[in-house]
């Protein structure tokens, strides 16, 4: 048990020390970006997953050097490829905008050893025991590749991404402490969530530093993979049902709409979008929330999720 709340420890200080150094440093190389929803539209550094990365890293480094991941020890590194590969497509797509064809491929690709250790597995999905090898490779890159991007959809407002992240995390540590019978998604949740709350401190409103999809998509992916591991498929799909909701509203106007809108003189959001192409679309016709109350709304929907998942396996 020391061993995870030494990597949780060690991913939020380096998180708050990378986060840091990137806010002085690339606000002046000029990796910058608007946050639209202030009176001022002020410049703000953008990229800031790669400190939560860094962080995981370091939070991973130490659960390597101490605990004994036993026959995981394999699934377990495949997962880490997989977390981090996406973590790069993010980078790069912050960099140089990929097409969302090529965000959804590659993570896949990075997603593929870790289904092929698990093939040897069976799955737990609503309640029915999946064994078959070939569905399970097939599926599983499928699946954190979807829960990557849906989380990068879900995004635009300052902290939003990373309590969806912390909340999500929290709950799978708990179920996996409940059930007590497969605990090896913890040592991916217990460094996220360290890395996340360090990158948090910057994040939340107002932010000093945006997430870029190099946070959203690295997330997405840590978390799928957590749950995949533990078997918690089934609580990790009712975790991701905002940014699942996301997805097909984003279906609906061919990917191309963003979460952004307008703020009034008293800090209200007004709708810029004719079409409801996101949730945060309809929170924004609905009530015209400041920015903090709309992250506060999404955070609340993702936690009473929590709070159900809980209930049904159990306090």
């Amino acid at each position: 048990m020391l061993e995870m709340w030494l990597s949780i420890m060690g991913a939020f200080f380096v998180a708050v020390l990378i986060t840091k150094w990137q806010i002085k440093t690339f606000s002046k190389a000029g990796i910058n970006g608007r946050d639209m929803h202030k009176k001022k539209k002020p410049s703000v550094p953008e990229m800031g997953g790669l400190s939560a990365i860094l962080g995981f890293i370091v939070g991973i480094s130490i659960l390597l050097g101490r605990a004994n991941t036993g026959s995981y020890e394999t699934l377990f590194l495949t997962a880490i490829v997989a977390i981090l590969g996406a973590g790069l497509i993010g980078m790069v797509d912050d960099m140089m905008a990929l097409r969302q064809k090529t965000k959804a491929f590659l993570p896949y690709l990075f997603a593929i050893p870790f289904a092929i250790q698990l093939s040897s597995h069976s799955l737990n999905i609503f309640g029915m025991e999946i064994s078959n090898s070939a569905f399970i490779i097939i599926a599983v890159p499928f699946g954190v590749t979807c829960a990557a991007n849906a989380s990068n959809m879900l995004e635009g407002f300052n902290g939003l991404g990373a309590g969806l992240t912390t909340i999500s995390s929290i709950t799978l540590i708990y179920l996996i402490y409940l059930r007590n019978d497969n605990p090896y998604g913890l040592y991916i949740l217990f460094p996220l969530l360290g890395a996340t709350l360090g990158f948090s401190v910057f994040n939340i409103y107002p932010s000093r530093i945006f997430p870029g999809d190099t946070f959203t998509l690295f997330s997405g992916a840590a978390v799928s993979s957590a749950a995949i591991i533990s078997n918690l498929i089934t609580p990790g799909i009712i975790l991701f049902i905002p940014m699942i909701l996301e997805f097909f509203l984003k279906f609906r106007g061919g990917f191309t709409a963003e979460n952004f809108a307008k703020t009034n003189e008293r800090g209200q959001l007004i709708s810029v979008h004719e079409k409801t192409e996101s949730i945060t679309h309809i929170i924004v016709k609905k009530f015209n929330p400041k920015e903090w109350q709309l992250v506060a709304l999404v955070w609340s929907i993702e936690a009473l999720l929590a709070v159900s998942i809980i209930i049904a396996y159990g306090i």
